[in-house]
């Protein structure tokens, strides 16, 4: 199956377009100015790459641009112009959207976060906070541009737009995407700008990649979206050559540290080689390395010492450069910029430079393009890695020079184990129909919780609480499956995906307000890796050791299910062997009284917190393992809007079947299929209590309720305003074993 890119989008510090920011990058222009969006005494440096002229305003309905970001902004002009290119419109056929992304609308909600933390009783809803999750960049792209079908969020710090597009891949080969609009957006923001700083990160000049005296990296801002497509279907509506190919596709984590990565670059290479083997490709097809190539001292080495080691004696003929040197690092839009383009210098068969770079670093020796360089570029290798050592690499490849991959068949997902922190302690695969039972609302608020009891806390020195939770969830879903992913035989099989709706909203408030009221000096370097989006499930898999892919998810009210949802579409087509998926919500005053109600809808229950983790895996790994899973999942599948028609392809229920939610009821305008509408409707909030990841407490008491043979089938459920997820677990084998997303 070929995977032709028929459309770009770009917004960069070099220009609105893709074809601009690509004339600008070949003529060697840098984009690093005097910072203009805000000013905080005692700052390093006020060197930043700045996206000009950018306005929320600009793409905004009228009289809305208080709830609209300029992440958002760049957002909506990239997939405008990607669309346009590959003559695609959302009104006239199905096409889905996928955003990466680290800020959303951070620096449109930061100062009010800290204000709002001065004085508590201040705390409520408030519209100008609907640009904060992460979702809400997506949200708004669909507003703006939509109506698209399936609409994803997630993060993997730096590495998000590229894994956006890996996404979009697995949904095309997995036959239930026909035309996908994938990449990333991040603006800047005061929070990731004094972040780097204390980490020390950041050059004061502009940067230098791979240079012997490089001494950090410089933040730039941006977006950039590609449209991917099945070549059968672009050639139903009449194109005849794409752009290009994405070919190949790899993804893994590093395990080791949440900021630095490991020196050795074992996992970069490995993801390298993963890639190339997908694209059945070898580095002698090579000819061209879009580098991460941040400048940072670790990074650079790094990564050059993967490169030699994926591609032996050709890394004396591929050409590596990096346009970090002339953009800056733009964060959660850097993959997917990056793969943009990388297109663009297959398309155009020029290189562009690694701009900075006049003293090659001994530890680094490639074959640096220092100057754009004309060539008959047949493949790319487009790499970035992201904080907590979320490694991808993508290939892309000039159109029909190599022979069509071949998509994998689809594989049988199952569920093999389940655990959740919630008001009823830890309860591992065979506990959670607890949550099902009658009994006292729990507690609002914070739930008992004591980490030592579970963890060893010297190696749990550096998680957060939502770390902790979400590695004590995840651990005893391993423990109950027989899986130890420390053992280096397994660890590379097994990764993770946990939803959040708001991230660390407690932490990012208190760091903003320490910055604002002691100066940038004060900025804690502890503290910022935890602001991530990403961070929970990256310090769950340094501390579990999970090599296998590992991100974040975010869709308000409903980040269990999509998190689960998006494990499944990946193990279904290859890309995971087992995934650990579910969700972390933390207890937060701000939450509760203000993004919960603007954002999520106001609570029908007791608020409360908790963390999920469902293992899927596939069907084939699991009877290698000799494991008998506790449930199927032959059927799954999400929605934007009212939900019709949704149910139409999903299997009948079996006489001892159930309607499982994490919410008390279902909306008025979703409409079961009448056998689904008769069977009992069972909900797990009056025990679990309410709040954005109760669903993953509904999955797993399915899980249990099966397991424990009171069930033979349930069906999850979960909702949100605009959105939704289903997923049905049965006892024995559907007929029809195919899921959707």
């Amino acid at each position: 199956m070929r995977i032709w890119v028929t459309g770009i989008g770009v917004v960069s510090p070099l220009g609105r377009g893709a074809g601009v920011t690509m004339d600008r990058l070949l003529a060697g222009d840098r984009a690093f100015g005097e910072l203009s969006l805000f000013h905080l005494p005692d700052m390093r440096t006020r060197l930043a790459a700045e996206a000009p002229g950018i306005s929320a305003a600009e793409v905004a309905p009228e009289g809305d641009a208080e709830a609209w970001s300029r992440t958002d902004a760049m957002s909506v002009l990239a997939v405008r112009e990607a669309l346009v290119q590959a003559g695609v419109a959302p009104a006239a056929a199905p096409i889905d959207l996928i955003v990466g992304g680290t800020t959303a609308g951070m620096y449109e909600t930061e100062d009010l976060l800290a204000e709002l933390s001065r004085d508590a009783d201040a705390i409520k809803p408030l519209r100008a906070m609907l640009t904060h999750p992460l979702s809400s960049t997506a949200d708004h792209v669909r507003a703006a541009v939509g109506p698209f079908r399936r609409v994803r969020s997630l993060c993997s710090a730096c590495s998000s737009g590229a894994n956006a597009l890996l996404l979009a891949a697995a949904w095309i080969r997995a036959g239930v995407s026909h035309c996908v609009v994938a990449g990333g957006a991040d603006g800047l923001c005061r929070l990731t700008y004094t972040g780097f700083g204390a980490l020390s990160a950041v050059d004061p000049n502009p940067c230098r990649p791979f240079d012997k005296r490089r001494a950090g990296l410089n933040l730039g801002e941006g977006a950039a979206f590609l449209v991917l497509e099945p070549e059968d279907t672009s050639r139903a509506r009449g194109v005849t050559r794409p752009i290009a190919e994405l070919v190949g596709w790899g993804v893994g984590a590093e395990a080791h540290h949440i900021t630095n990565p490991e020196r050795e670059g074992r996992t970069a290479a490995r993801v390298m080689r993963a890639a190339l083997a997908k694209a059945r490709l070898s580095p002698a097809d090579i000819d061209h390395v879009n580098a991460h190539g941040t400048a940072t001292p670790l990074n650079d080495s790094m990564e050059a010492a993967a490169i030699r080691a994926c591609f032996g004696p050709e890394v004396e003929r591929v050409l590596v450069s990096s346009v970090k040197g002339q953009i800056g690092h733009t964060l959660g839009a850097a993959g997917a910029i990056e793969a943009a383009v990388s297109v663009m210098t297959i398309a155009r068969g020029e290189i562009p430079p690694t701009q900075g770079l006049e003293e090659v670093d001994p530890a680094c020796p490639l074959a640096h393009a220092t100057r754009a360089t004309k060539a008959d570029v047949r493949a790319v290798m487009s790499n970035s890695f992201g904080f907590g050592g979320t490694d991808t690499s993508l290939v892309f490849a000039a159109p029909g020079v190599f022979p069509a991959p071949e998509a994998p068949p689809r594989r049988a997902v199952v569920v093999v184990s389940a655990a959740t922190i919630g008001p009823l302690g830890v309860l591992g695969a065979r506990e959670n129909d607890a949550y099902l039972k009658p009994g006292p609302a729990p507690a609002p608020g914070p739930i008992a919780f004591q980490a030592a009891d579970h963890l060893d806390v010297g190696r749990a020195r550096r998680l957060d609480r939502a770390g902790r939770l979400s590695a004590v969830a995840i651990q005893r879903a391993l423990r109950d499956a027989g899986l130890d992913p420390l053992d280096p035989s397994i660890g590379a099989d097994v990764g993770a995906i946990l939803g959040a709706a708001f991230g660390s909203v407690d932490g990012s408030t208190a760091f903003m307000r320490r910055i604002y009221e002691k100066g940038v000096k004060f900025a804690s370097p502890a503290d910022f890796p935890n602001l991530v989006p990403s961070s929970p499930v990256g310090h769950a898999s340094i501390y579990l050791g999970l090599r296998g892919p590992v991100f974040a998810v975010a869709d308000l009210g409903v980040t269990a299910e999509c998190a689960v949802v998006t494990a499944a579409d990946l193990i279904a087509v290859g890309e995971g062997e087992v995934l650990a998926a579910g969700s972390v919500e933390e207890a937060s005053p701000m939450i509760e009284r203000c993004l919960g109600p603007i954002c999520s809808g106001e609570a029908r229950g007791v608020r409360s917190e908790g963390a999920s983790a469902i293992l899927l895996e596939a069907e084939e790994h699991a009877k290698a393992r000799g494991i008998r899973p506790l449930a199927r999942l032959p059927w799954w599948t999400s929605w934007r809007g009212a939900g019709a028609g949704v149910f139409k392809d999903a299997p009948a229920p079996s006489q001892r079947s159930a309607v499982l939610t994490g919410q008390e009821d279902l909306p008025p305008g979703l409409h079961l299929p009448e056998a689904w509408a008769r069977v009992p409707h069972r909900a797990v909030a009056p025990r679990a209590g309410v709040h954005e990841g109760a669903g993953g407490f509904a999955l797993a008491a399915a899980l249990a309720a099966i397991a424990r043979g009171e069930l033979d089938a349930a069906l999850v459920v979960g909702h949100a305003p605009e959105r939704g997820y289903a997923l049905l677990l049965t006892a024995e084998r559907s007929p029809d074993d195919s899921g959707s997303s």
